[in-house]
């Protein structure tokens, strides 16, 4: 193996000094061209690339198993029917009702609002009509319907969905993903989630009356 090497490395570098220009007969072009080609071939058994090690894969991140592959197909598969929702005239009206209607910009807390609480566009001395009104409450009520969808993995009906959005509306897309009314309809316990409902009624740690009534109406729309 040693001799077969040491015989085609002579002729390659002899085919390399001498070349065809410089006049090499045909038949030991032949014989360079052959050692080009043994060459490579031996260098090529010796370069072949060195195996990884078998615990090469320690570090890999685990593959999902079957079971959660299926658990997160069927997920989505569920959230994926809650895509055409959209709150419900009764859930808007919860929110008008416990909202109540200001024509006038009116200041709370260092801002302003005006309509049904709607604060993004609100100014000193603003005056909207009730159609503008409506059409800014459909515009912030959006983002927690956008919420609601993101966050429920099961799926819903119109009013469970629009009950919902009154509460994520009124606690903030942030409040309704902490809310017992998300993890237990997540869970698959709609009646668990109906009665969660009743669990946001506090401000600074005491029971509101209008949050109550509030929350109870909520609840009577999931159910219904």
């Amino acid at each position: 193996m040693r001799f077969t090497l040491i015989f085609w490395i002579i002729i390659f570098v002899l085919g390399a000094l001498v070349g065809e220009r410089y006049g090499l007969p045909s038949f030991a072009t032949g014989i360079t061209d052959k050692g080009f080609e043994r060459i490579e071939a031996l260098f090529g058994q010796v370069s072949e690339p060195i195996p990884e090690a078998d615990d090469a894969s320690d570090n890999a991140a685990p593959e999902a198993s079957n079971e959660t592959r299926s658990q997160t197909a069927a997920a989505s598969s569920d959230a994926s029917s809650n895509d055409g929702l959209r709150i419900n005239d009764a859930g808007l009206q919860i929110i008008k009702d416990s909202e109540g209607l200001r024509l006038d910009a009116y200041q709370a807390g260092g801002r302003w609002y005006i309509g049904y609480g709607h604060t993004r566009t609100a100014r000193a001395g603003m005056t909207i009509s009730e159609t503008k009104a409506e059409q800014l409450l459909r515009e912030d009520v959006r983002d927690a319907e956008n919420g609601v969808k993101a966050a429920v993995i099961v799926p819903m009906n119109e009013n469970q969905f629009s009950a919902m959005v009154s509460l994520a509306y009124n606690l903030g897309v942030g409040g309704f993903g902490r809310s017992t009314v998300l993890e237990r309809i997540n869970k698959g316990d709609y009646q668990g989630a109906a009665d969660g409902f009743l669990n946001h009624n506090k401000a600074g740690g005491k029971v509101i009356e209008h949050l109550t009534h509030r929350r109870e109406k909520e609840r009577a729309l999931f159910l219904a």
